[in-house]
C-alpha cells in the first residue's frame, strides 16, 4: 500500500504544479486561441488531481502539496523567461518544456512502481498522455 500511495501523491503534485504554472502565466497571454488552450489544460490537470486525490482518500491519506518553494521557482522562471518576451510561441515553448519534463518523471515513476494497483497505472498513463497531447496542441503556436 505505501506505493500505491507515494504513487498517487507523486500525481497529485505532478497535477497541481501543472495547474499553477498554467495559472500563473494565464494573465501573461494576450492570444485568445492560447489562452483557451492552456485554460483548457488546466481543467486536465485538476481532473487528474480530484481522481488521484479520491483514490488517496479512499486509502485514507491526503495529499501532501507540491510545496511552496517548488512552487515560487517555478513561477520565477516562467517571470523570467516571459518579461522580455511573452509572446504565444515563447509561452508555448516553456509549456512544451514543462509537459516534457512532466512526461519524463512520471514516465520515470511508473516504470519504479512496485505496487499491482492497474487503476493507479491507467491514472498515471492517462497522465502522461495528457501530457503527450499538450505538447502537440502547442507546436501549434510556435
Amino acid at each position: 500500500m505505501t506505493q500505491d500511495i507515494e504513487m498517487l501523491d507523486y500525481i497529485c503534485k505532478n497535477a497541481e504544479m501543472g495547474r499553477d504554472n498554467l495559472s500563473h502565466i494565464l494573465d501573461k497571454i494576450e492570444d485568445a486561441e492560447l489562452h483557451k488552450c492552456l485554460v483548457s489544460q488546466m481543467e486536465e490537470y485538476q481532473k487528474t488531481y480530484d481522481s488521484a486525490y479520491e483514490m488517496l482518500d479512499n486509502l485514507g491519506h491526503k495529499p501532501e502539496s507540491a510545496g511552496v518553494m517548488a512552487k515560487t521557482m517555478a513561477h520565477l522562471t516562467s517571470d523570467v523567461k516571459t518579461i522580455s518576451d511573452n509572446s504565444p510561441s515563447k509561452i508555448a515553448e516553456m509549456v512544451i518544456q514543462g509537459n516534457t519534463m512532466g512526461v519524463t518523471k512520471m514516465t520515470k515513476r511508473i516504470h519504479e512502481y512496485d505496487g499491482d494497483n492497474k487503476k493507479i497505472v491507467a491514472l498515471a498513463q492517462k497522465h502522461v498522455a495528457m501530457e503527450e497531447d499538450n505538447i502537440e496542441e502547442m507546436k501549434k503556436f510556435l
